[in-house]
């Protein structure tokens, strides 16, 4: 045997060394380092459950929280911090500020519940009752029948603004589509 070529033994360690090396894969010594939200969220996890909810999140619940009656009238504004826990601020009639008073304690409970932090106070900002809405304001409106609207269309093809055709053809269909407006 010459230097240059190994014996057979030593193949064959090499061989069976190789498929070991391709059975096992080898694992890095050190983790890769948690992603920095991560980091950023534990960090700052107890300022924020101090701060309280966004008022964005509120609203978004704000009818589950304080019922369907209740939503309907008053919205979320904002949480002020303070010592101990944030306050509440909720924009209400004046007419309905007795009923959120009166349903505060359960109110803050529920707030608490689903934001996870920490409301102490409740604040209303009283604001005029809503103007209710005429008939005028929401008539039974039912759609246009297939001839209505070719008639419709049929006699706007002159006006050349397309702006002023499509606010024409709005005022047509409203007038048409209104319960004392509606032709037979």
């Amino acid at each position: 045997m010459t230097k240059d070529t190994p014996d057979w033994k030593t193949r064959l360690e090499e061989q069976a060394a190789l498929a070991r090396l391709y059975e096992v894969r080898a694992r890095p010594a050190a983790r890769p380092a948690p992603p920095i939200s991560r980091a950023v969220l534990k960090a700052s996890a107890h300022i924020l459950k101090e701060a309280g909810p966004a008022p964005m999140t509120l609203a978004g619940r704000w009818p589950e929280i304080v019922g369907e009656k209740l939503a309907a009238i008053s919205e979320p504004l904002r949480v002020t911090p303070g010592k101990g826990g944030g306050t509440l601020v909720i924009r209400a009639p004046s007419a309905a500020a007795p009923m959120i008073q009166h349903a505060a304690e359960h109110i803050l409970q529920r707030v608490n519940l689903a934001s996870g932090s920490r409301i102490k106070a409740l604040k209303i900002d009283q604001t005029l009752a809503p103007a209710k809405r005429s008939k005028r304001q929401t008539p039974h409106q039912e759609a246009l029948s297939i001839e209505e609207r070719h008639r419709l269309t049929a006699t706007l093809t002159e006006v050349r603004t397309p702006d002023l055709r499509r606010a024409l053809a709005e005022l047509g269909e409203a007038v048409l589509t209104s319960s004392k407006g509606r032709r037979t």
